[in-house]
């Protein structure tokens, strides 16, 4: 296991297009925290429309992405973190229910009105992110190295726990179920989603999706549009490339040939150059880079370069620590 914990806080979008938030998927969980902006959020089969102070929980290999509209900054903080990392200390601890609402609930928006619970949910993201951003004290001996790192990532562990306990108090009694006040738009879309969830690996065009949902072809691809922010085939060419990304990184040893056509793909060249085109490295190359082990001093600061918007955040990523 690479990756432990990402923190991000306060992230900051002012100048976006709706090409920078794609559908993606990871393999772990997720605490995403809405502070500001005008932004619907699509999970799966949900569609969202977030208010200041929402908290969705999510298992991370259910395809999402936010849609914020351009009209005001975007601001949000979110934590990725290994199940398989913190499940064995919450055994240890015999509290293993705090995962209940990510296993049981799964994809779920919390809408609270406790002001000081949901300031002790912001803080505990804010004191995450504030230990991921001091640099790791640049210590010679190596024994001394690797206790720094372990203090560290208790730290971090303790504060996370804190948050599961606040995250599993919320689950009981502030569930929104967005379901029951979806508009027929919505209701259309997440319809059209589910069916291409489950025929994308199938060679599938707007025909299909019409013909097998009863919806008029140039209805369907308006108010897709309208809602997510991707069309139709945008949305079929996403679920595909995520699936490959997944099973590029599960897989090691399935060809590259069988990655494109299990994923849907019509040919390995045709799932080649739009991986390419889309990811900016070839498929191997992402096989190799997300297969690597990272090692070293165990914490590693990670800062995203993206050159046409302006945003501010802090990210950790707690690594396993090599053995010296």
């Amino acid at each position: 296991m690479a990756e432990k914990v990402k923190a991000f806080y306060r992230i900051e979008d002012n100048m976006f297009s709706e090409k920078d938030f794609d559908f993606h998927s990871h393999e772990k969980f997720e605490i995403y925290y809405f502070h500001s902006g005008n932004c619907k959020y699509l999970i799966g089969n949900q569609i969202y429309q977030l208010k200041p102070n929402d908290i969705i929980i999510m298992n991370g290999m259910t395809l999402h992405r936010a849609n914020p509209f351009p009209t005001m900054p975007y601001i949000r903080s979110v934590i990725e973190f290994s199940a398989e990392w913190i499940h064995p200390i919450l055994n240890r601890l015999n509290v293993p229910e705090l995962l209940d609402p990510f296993n049981k609930l799964n994809n779920m928006m919390f809408r609270c009105e406790d002001k000081k619970l949901l300031r002790e949910i912001e803080g505990q993201i804010g004191m995450i992110a504030q230990l991921s951003s001091e640099k790791p004290n640049n210590l010679t001996n190596i024994n001394e190295r690797k206790l720094n790192c372990r203090l560290k990532e208790a730290e971090i562990a303790v504060i996370l726990i804190q948050l599961l306990i606040e995250i599993y108090k919320l689950s009981k009694f502030s569930v929104t179920n967005m379901s029951s006040f979806e508009s027929e738009k919505e209701s259309h879309v997440n319809r059209i989603k589910s069916w291409i969830d489950q025929h994308f690996t199938s060679n599938i065009s707007l025909d299909d999706v019409s013909e097998n949902l009863h919806i008029s072809k140039y209805y369907m691809s308006r108010i897709f549009k309208e809602v997510t922010g991707y069309t139709v085939m945008q949305y079929l060419m996403s679920r595909r490339m995520n699936q490959a990304k997944y099973l590029l990184e599960i897989y090691p040893n399935k060809s590259i040939t069988d990655v494109g056509l299990e994923s849907g793909f019509e040919s390995s060249s045709h799932f080649s150059r739009l991986f390419r085109k889309q990811v900016n490295m070839t498929p191997s190359e992402y096989r190799n880079k997300t297969t690597v082990k990272f090692t070293g001093n165990g914490i590693r600061n990670s800062i995203s370069n993206r050159k046409s918007r302006d945003i501010t955040y802090k990210q950790v990523v707690l690594s396993d620590y090599s053995q010296e």
